[in-house]
């Protein structure tokens, strides 16, 4: 590609290189400019420039028209109508702002791409629903995703729409300002009415999935689940769960550290439960969502009601 080159005018002074270009240069996400200028394929004035240069009016920026490779800078395409169509996020959208949506993630739902599925995710549903949030974020597979649920889980999520919704809602999260509470039935009894699991969480060495490892331990990353049991059944336990850390799995890891692993959860069975039960779907629902309104300041406070199926294990377990 031949280079391209801009001069700046005074509507541009004081404006960010790294936002003027994903402005000029639509067809790539904030992330991939950002990754461009720090390869030093964007020079201003003839010298390289760093991401956060503040432009001045008669600044001279070009970038050489050199790429890596197109799939790792461009944004994803508006899927086809066959990826989508499965889904609908008009059911999902449980609020939405200028900032963000609130949504409720059906079960069997991809969020985002992995190495066995490049269509039909969550990310395509939201791209088809409004094209601008595929230039949201740090990852151009990822546009707008702040944090995510397994495939298999369902609930409560929040997507970012803009930029500064991004980087504020990544904040709270890592900050643990972000209260996120789940629903799950599981074989077994746990050992307290509440209680805490603090083992590490790491990718275990043996299978395809994360492993719980004793707190002292220094393998792995810290993980903090919070649980209160809500029922208890023979051989089961219905239990409310919050998690502190968000780590890849963690709750289902922990939960099966314990020997309570979630009923219908295929990846983290154990060999021997009390009852043998045919499971409709993984019992995990994310039941409850707090966070800040990037914007406005506002707490916000989302929650649903259990989806139909704990209801009718329940009722089962209880009368068996």
């Amino acid at each position: 590609m031949e280079t391209q080159t801009w001069t700046i005018g005074p509507e541009h002074e004081d404006e960010r290189l790294d936002l003027f270009l994903t402005a000029e240069m639509p067809d790539r996400s904030r992330s991939a400019i950002q990754k461009l200028i720090k390869d030093g394929h964007v020079t201003v004035n003839g010298a390289p420039a760093t991401v956060h240069r503040f432009l001045k009016e008669g600044d001279h920026v070009a970038w050489d028209g050199i790429e890596r490779s197109s799939s790792e800078y461009r944004v994803s395409s508006i899927p086809a109508p066959s990826d989508v169509t499965r889904y609908s996020l008009l059911d999902m959208i449980v609020e939405e702002s200028p900032d963000w949506i609130v949504l409720d993630k059906p079960a069997g739902l991809l969020v985002h791409p992995d190495a066995k599925s490049k269509t039909g995710t969550l990310v395509d549903i939201l791209i088809a629903h409004e094209p601008t949030i595929a230039k949201i974020g740090e990852d151009p597979e990822r546009p707008g995703i702040v944090h995510r649920l397994d495939r298999e889980v369902s609930g409560l999520m929040i997507v970012a729409k803009t930029q500064n919704a991004f980087d504020e809602l990544k904040r709270q999260f890592a900050s643990r300002e972000v209260r996120k509470k789940y629903l799950a039935l599981c074989h077994g009894s746990l050992p307290e009415e509440e209680g805490d699991i603090k083992f590490r969480i790491a990718r275990s060495t043996t299978q395809p999935r994360m492993a719980a490892r004793p707190s002292h331990e220094e393998e792995g990353k810290a993980a903090w689940t919070h649980y209160r049991v809500k029922e208890r059944f023979k051989g089961a336990t219905l239990v409310e769960l919050e998690i502190l850390s968000g780590r890849t799995h963690q709750i289902r890891a922990h939960l099966h550290a314990m020997q309570c692993p979630v009923i219908g959860d295929a990846l983290y069975a154990i060999k021997k439960t009390e009852r043998n039960v045919k499971a409709p779907r993984l019992m995990l629902q994310s039941v409850e969502l707090e966070f800040t309104d990037p914007t406005s300041g506002e707490r916000k406070h989302f929650d649903l009601a259990p989806v139909p199926e704990f209801e009718t294990l329940s009722e089962e377990f209880r009368t068996s």
